[in-house]
């Protein structure tokens, strides 16, 4: 086992259900499934609401992003039309929310 992170349970709640670009998750249910699994990741329990804040680190270009920057972009995983929503879209380039929203 690898002990890979709230970052990392994450990353796999989306290539567990192919989640991808453009695609929505709820929040509650990536929080749930990811406390219900992290034994399968890492070797420290990782409370609830940790999971709840990395998800608000992985959308781009929210204050949360900006302030948790990771080299290497680690941390680019959702649209920036995620902020405040009780759902996150899984970041896409050409994300038709996002563009709608800067228009």
């Amino acid at each position: 086992m690898r002990d890979i992170g709230a970052r990392g349970v994450i990353l796999a709640y989306l290539s567990m259900f192919e989640i991808g670009p453009g695609k929505k998750a709820l929040r509650h249910d990536i929080e749930v499934w990811c406390c219900d699994n992290q034994h399968q990741y890492v070797k420290k329990d990782i409370q609830y609401d940790t999971y709840r804040q990395q998800i608000g680190n992985m959308i781009v270009e929210s204050g949360a992003w900006k302030d948790a920057y990771v080299e290497g972009g680690l941390n680019d995983v959702f649209c920036p039309c995620s902020a405040g929503e009780s759902y996150v879209v899984v970041y896409d380039p050409t994300c038709e929310i996002c563009m709608n929203s800067t228009e």
